[in-house]
């Protein structure tokens, strides 16, 4: 009898290590979900959401990665979602410096594979994106997100990657300009109603 407690008891530690192990975890898919959006509205293209079932894959994959010496795509010849993965240090702000990472790879042509995480965050007709991630060690982790439908698809870049809109500082600073050349037109009229004003007293007296 004790022996079949015994069992039962690390059975169920071990079902409890495996759904820890493929949970997602959604704080940190929050974190990079708002930072690609945040470079793809400074592309003037639409926001993505999560896909629940598409991060269960990322997750799995995390995972798997997480056990291996190396960081290989999971299937690059896949045509159902194009794949990121960054391996990162477990501390303050490690997801997000990924992200900045991967934009980085705007200063290169969009057709050169080292803009391809970069093409990817950006690509238009993407509407979903799954996210998963795992512990390598105490220190270092790695995430995976795939986009659905896929980007980086040849013949297709032109329309899915747009350059970076426009900054609105140049009519700011016009806005500035008239508004300043409007305030020193009437210091120049408050100035010369006060002259003739004085001139008309000087001449009465």
């Amino acid at each position: 009898m004790l022996l079949i407690r015994s069992l039962v008891i690390v059975f169920l530690v071990a079902i409890s290590e495996f759904d820890r192990n493929f949970a997602i975890n959604h704080d940190n898919a929050g974190i990079v979900l708002r930072e690609i959006n945040k470079r793809r509205d400074r592309h003037g293209v639409p926001k993505l959401t999560l896909d629940n079932v598409l991060s269960k894959g990322c997750q799995s994959y995390a995972w798997k990665l997480s056990k291996s010496a190396t960081l290989n795509y999971s299937d690059p010849t896949n045509k159902d979602y194009t794949e990121s993965i960054c391996r990162f240090e477990v501390k303050r702000g490690a997801l997000s410096r990924c992200v900045k990472n991967w934009y980085n790879g705007r200063k290169f042509d969009i057709l050169d594979p080292k803009a391809k995480d970069f093409t990817a965050m950006i690509w238009r007709s993407s509407v979903s994106l799954g996210y998963g991630d795992a512990n390598i060690n105490a220190l270092q982790g790695v995430f995976v997100v795939r986009y659905t439908p896929p980007g980086n698809v040849k013949g297709l870049y032109t329309d899915n990657v747009p350059p970076r809109k426009r900054k609105q500082k140049k009519k700011k600073r016009e806005n500035k300009q008239k508004e300043d050349c409007a305030s020193r037109q009437d210091n120049r009229y408050v100035l010369l109603l006060s002259i003739l004003s004085l001139v008309s007293t000087n001449w009465q007296s």
